[in-house]
């Protein structure tokens, strides 16, 4: 899309983010998921990629964990801020792969398809190289995405309405570059036309695995969501451990033995 930078998405959607995607998913399990992962390193931070207006962070944080937060978008960490009345998270202007801060992190993880919002291969395995040099020498990569359904083609769909504003959803997808992108196109009589952009470039479980391995991290755990259910071929959805010790696992779900 001509034009679309590392912070169009956050400058776009900063001002309804909360309202819209509150509940896209189960935020206290995946805090609870996280706790968990790093409580093996207490004495380390944590790192949230993408971090938004602090959905998880802000909780993180209140838990008593040492949280910070890289963002390409100043509107969201001015969200963020307004959301984090205590000033526990410490927050970065960057991007996923050269704005990251030096660490050692007990732990980095990027929540809820967020990992797709870099764009190309290169830039996506450039992320995995740049965290594992951040993590600590125990530390863990935790990444949650769905697991994609090879589509193309175009689609238009409404997806709010009220007496005196539609919101529409306008995307393409492009199966042979693994891509999509769109718009939510706001009308209403008060404000008019605003349009909201949005690109990702998804990547399978196995292409994630390979980057993983690439960048020198293992697969610890997968799951199919934060409440430990089981991952299947089948799965719509995955959130997996990736380790800088390299402790192997069954494919299909929790850690062996």
């Amino acid at each position: 899309m001509d034009g679309y930078t590392n912070s169009t998405y956050g400058d776009a959607f900063a001002d309804v983010y909360d309202d819209w995607y509150h509940d896209v998913s189960d935020a206290e399990a995946t805090v609870d998921f996280i706790a968990e992962v790093a409580s093996e390193r207490a004495d380390l931070p944590v790192l949230e990629l993408g971090v938004g207006t602090g959905r998880l962070a802000v909780p993180l944080a209140a838990r008593g964990l040492q949280v910070v937060g890289v963002d390409a978008s100043a509107a969201m960490l001015a969200k963020l801020a307004d959301n984090d009345s205590s000033g526990l998270v410490i927050c970065h202007l960057g991007d996923m792969v050269d704005g990251l801060p030096a660490g050692p992190f007990a732990v980095v993880f990027v929540a809820f398809n967020t990992f797709f919002n870099l764009l190309d291969a290169a830039r996506q395995r450039a992320c995995f190289a740049a965290v594992a040099a951040c993590l600590s020498p125990d530390g863990a990569f935790v990444i949650e995405t769905f697991v994609p359904e090879p589509r193309s083609g175009s689609s238009v769909a409404v997806r709010s309405m009220t007496t005196d504003t539609v919101v529409l959803t306008v995307a393409t997808h492009d199966e042979a570059t693994q891509t999509a992108q769109g718009h939510y196109i706001s009308l209403s009589e008060a404000d008019g036309v605003r349009l909201r952009p949005w690109a990702i470039r998804y990547a399978t479980v196995e292409q994630l695995d390979e980057m993983a391995a690439l960048a020198g991290l293992g697969v610890s755990e997968r799951w199919e969501d934060p409440n430990h259910k089981e991952f299947t071929a089948d799965s719509p959805r995955h959130i997996t451990v990736y380790r800088t010790n390299h402790r192997r696992v069954r494919p299909e779900g929790g850690p062996t033995s």
